[in-house]
């Protein structure tokens, strides 16, 4: 039975969920770690241990991190997954089931706090958990919410489970529990397309135990990581990237990999972050480029015609539902930029999400308020090839490498209040391009124009030209068929099928030995 009122909320918060200080620790390079925090379950006394069936009770937390857990094959929404922190720092894994997210989904923010009633607790037997603790917290349809203010509460903006070397050790390969990890920026790899498909970018940071080691951003977190904003200057800049998988090649060093789960912070303000950034203070460590070694690389060349579509059969597919591909190229001539809604935004430069104007101040919904805010470009512009007109939007990586200079620099020298769109962006007016797209939900499943820019490329004449004739020639063989002997006779049937034969030779030969015919964006 659930204890009554206010005294069962401190009980239950003393008991289930003990502080997190109270962990073995080990103390490396006068760094201290916590090191295989126990469960949940084993922290209970046995007076007041919940099970399955117990769900009324009431914790007060902030949802630190939120995101959507999706099946990596078929790219359908499997739950709504959040990391919980209350008071005394403890963690904790919440889900929504499907069918319950559109009711919590708006209802429940990252970054606010929030009193939580009527949770159902269950043990999590699946791998990929977000912290060492099996222990789920799982939301009903009479869960109740209510949001709290900052001043009701005092609970810490971060959590995360941070664990010295040998655990890490003893997770590679080993995709039962995630782990966070932390360490100084040190250098970067631009944006690939590996032959499946998946886009990355890899990074590399000196860790806290001071091991040089490689993390792979898939996805939307390669994207939209810009490792320009880091190297100005020395910094340091110390990277924690939350829920990865750890893995050894061969007995060798180890690297780490992002998930649905995972979130990349630059010096988040918790004290073991602090901690080690004055720790690589005194060495004066820049972030510098890298080389990337991937052999399933594709090259520019390749990359500028990947699923290459024109305006109209872009939208009517988008528009229609049909699309399958989540990434195409277009070749368009920009020919305005939309200022209705501005050219750049206003971010946090620990997570990069939009910053709110709020009382003289931009606040962070995630981080609070921000004293050294950044400007990012979010430049939406329309183009134009002749089937038709669309709009396309860049943020801040295409649109800085096609201006080269930064959004700062241009806000720098405009009048305060001057809304207007600098002269250096009408400069792209007229010019063709390519545009690598990255298609999400809003045109894939809600039929939405505005494409996302992920890569602008400048046409080779001579590739679009080979390009072309490939065409040609795809279109030729797939509306005439092969020739046949005057001898011969064909059934429509066989004629139907020698038609298929030629247009799926044609296109192999196109795409590359490997045959592969779709590109599809890693989850």
């Amino acid at each position: 039975m659930a204890l009554p009122g206010f005294a069962a909320h401190l009980r239950l918060q003393r008991t289930r969920f003990a502080p997190l200080h109270k962990q073995s620790t080990d103390r490396i390079d006068g760094i201290t770690y916590r090191s295989k925090p126990r469960s949940l379950q084993t922290q209970m006394s046995s007076e007041s241990r919940l099970d399955d069936h117990t769900e009324d009770w009431m914790i007060k937390v902030r949802v630190c991190r939120k995101w959507e857990s999706v099946n990596t094959k078929d790219g359908n929404l499997i739950s709504l997954d959040m990391i919980l922190i209350d008071e005394k720092e403890n963690l904790m894994h919440a889900s929504v089931r499907k069918h319950l997210v559109p009711r919590y989904a708006d209802r429940v923010l990252e970054g606010r706090v929030y009193s939580l009633r009527n949770l159902k607790v269950t043990t999590n037997m699946y791998p990929y958990r977000p912290l060492a603790s099996d222990v789920k917290l799982l939301f009903l349809a009479t869960t109740a919410v209510q949001e709290l203010q900052e001043s009701d509460v005092s609970i810490g903006r971060y959590g995360f489970e941070f664990v010295n070397q040998t655990v890490l050790q003893s997770r590679a390969n080993d995709p039962t529990v995630l782990s966070d990890i932390v360490g100084c920026f040190t250098g970067f790899e631009g944006i690939e397309t590996v032959r499946s498909g998946s886009k990355k970018r890899d990074i590399q940071i000196l860790t806290d135990y001071s091991v040089n080691s490689t993390v792979t951003l898939w996805g939307k977190l390669g994207e939209e990581f810009d490792p320009a904003l880091y190297t100005q200057d020395s910094g340091p800049y110390v990277i924690v990237v939350s829920s990865v998988t750890v893995k050894r090649f061969r007995q060798g060093s180890l690297t780490f990999s992002t998930t649905s789960a995972s979130k990349v912070y630059i010096n988040p303000e918790v004290d073991h972050v602090t901690s080690i950034k004055e720790r690589f203070s005194a060495l004066s460590i820049q972030a510098k480029p890298i080389q990337g070694t991937s052999a399933a690389k594709l090259t520019p060349e390749e990359e500028m015609f990947i699923n290459r579509m024109t305006v109209d059969a872009l939208v009517k597919a988008t528009g229609a539902g049909e699309m399958k591909e989540s990434v195409v190229t277009l070749k368009a001539t920009i020919t305005g930029i939309n200022s209705g809604q501005g050219w750049y935004y206003i971010a946090c430069r620990s997570c990069v999400k939009k910053a709110e104007f709020e009382n003289g101040v931009y606040v962070c919904r995630s981080c609070g308020t921000l004293e050294y805010p950044l400007a990012l470009y979010r430049v939406k512009a329309e183009v134009q090839d002749r089937t038709g007109t669309t709009t396309v939007v860049m943020f801040n990586y295409p649109a800085e490498n096609l201006l080269d200079t930064s959004a700062k620099k241009l806000l720098g020298k405009m009048k305060p209040g001057d809304d207007s769109v600098p002269k250096e962006l009408n400069t792209l007016l007229g010019k063709e391009l390519v545009f690598k797209l990255k298609l999400d939900k809003y045109n894939l499943i809600e039929g939405l124009q505005d494409y996302r820019v992920s890569t602008v490329f400048t046409p080779v004449e001579g590739l679009e030209a080979v390009y072309a004739q490939k065409e040609a020639r795809k279109e030729n063989a797939c509306q005439s068929g092969p020739a046949t002997s005057s001898n011969t006779v064909l059934t429509t049937e066989d004629k139907k099928k020698r038609k298929r034969s030629s247009c799926e030779e044609d296109a192999s030969q196109e795409l590359g030995e490997d045959g592969s015919q779709e590109l599809n964006e890693a989850q």
